[in-house]
């Protein structure tokens, strides 16, 4: 279903004039922004041509109901469908049987390059606005995506970067802010379980396990699994001719299991006679 508004359009050649900021916009159009959808081309530098509300179905696929993207292809009827379910169909039209595959729908192939919508993370702070096909695959990567605390116990849900003044508030954690690509120091009690550090794009966590032997310590960060290897780093501990280096990529809080795959062990002997350890990290982001 697709609404036009009439008597909404804006040019550069219009006499009415153009708004000057969205709380002088029409009505629709502070709708439209704050459903997030809307048309792109000369939207943003030549004027509103006309403010539409499109339902999200019209540009799925009827199918596998997956976002069609270009190529879509229609048959001598006018059913549409996506490349793929075209080879899945054997290039017989899903409605009528008749031939698919060949004629392609440029209608509807240029109303999806040009809709926008927003990503449905922005109450999250997300003001991303990306092209209809690309929006599930933008949020997937999205860093305003709610997070579930990983403290036992903790019910805490929210975006990464609410997570620095949870875990300090909270879980009484101290937080540290670094650069990539640049050595800092970390000192830590053996009983202290987290460190926030905070990167200028991504929030990590260092957790610190007491074991017989020494400490655990890891790193996951508050990010989706695609990014895993993005970002690396490296820790290095040094005590009198000892010196321990782990180099490794930052896991994703999504989906961790219990079983620590990435770590390094703090040999009880590196213990400084205060009971704390001291050791350098380095990020890098790829």
């Amino acid at each position: 279903m697709v609404k036009f508004s009439p008597g909404d359009e804006y040019s550069s050649n219009s006499k009415r004039p153009r708004p000057s900021s969205a709380e002088e916009a029409p009505p629709v159009m502070q709708q439209r922004q704050e459903r997030g959808i809307g048309l792109s081309g000369s939207e943003s530098d030549m004027g509103i041509g006309m403010a539409a509300f499109i339902d999200p179905e019209t540009l799925d696929c009827c199918i596998c109901m997956e976002p069609l993207s270009s190529p879509v292809f229609q048959c001598s009827n006018g059913h549409i469908a996506c490349s793929k379910c075209c080879e899945l169909l054997y290039s017989k039209c899903h409605s009528c049987a008749k031939p698919i595959g060949k004629i392609r729908c440029l209608a509807i192939e240029k109303v999806i390059e040009s809709v926008k919508v927003g990503c449905k993370y922005s109450c999250s702070g997300c003001t991303e606005l990306v092209r209809y096909p690309e929006r599930r695959d933008h949020e997937s990567k999205c860093r305003y995506a709610p997070y579930l605390c990983p403290v036992s116990g903790c019910s805490f849900t929210a975006s990464s970067k609410l997570f620095p003044e949870h875990f300090t508030t909270v879980h009484g954690a101290t937080a540290t802010q670094f650069s990539y690509d640049a050595w800092f120091t970390v000192t830590m009690d053996t009983d202290e379980p987290f460190l926030i550090l905070e990167g200028e794009d991504m929030v990590f966590l260092l957790q610190n396990k007491m074991k017989p032997l020494g400490n655990l310590i890891h790193i996951i960060y508050f990010g989706p699994v695609s990014l895993e290897e993005q970002y690396s780093y490296q820790i290095e501990i040094k005590k009198e001719k000892r010196r321990l280096i782990m180099e490794s990529f930052a896991r994703s809080i999504v989906g961790i299991c219990e079983t620590l795959q990435d770590f390094l062990l703090v040999p009880i002997e590196t213990y400084e006679e205060n009971g704390q350890f001291t050791f350098e990290i380095s990020f890098h982001r790829l």
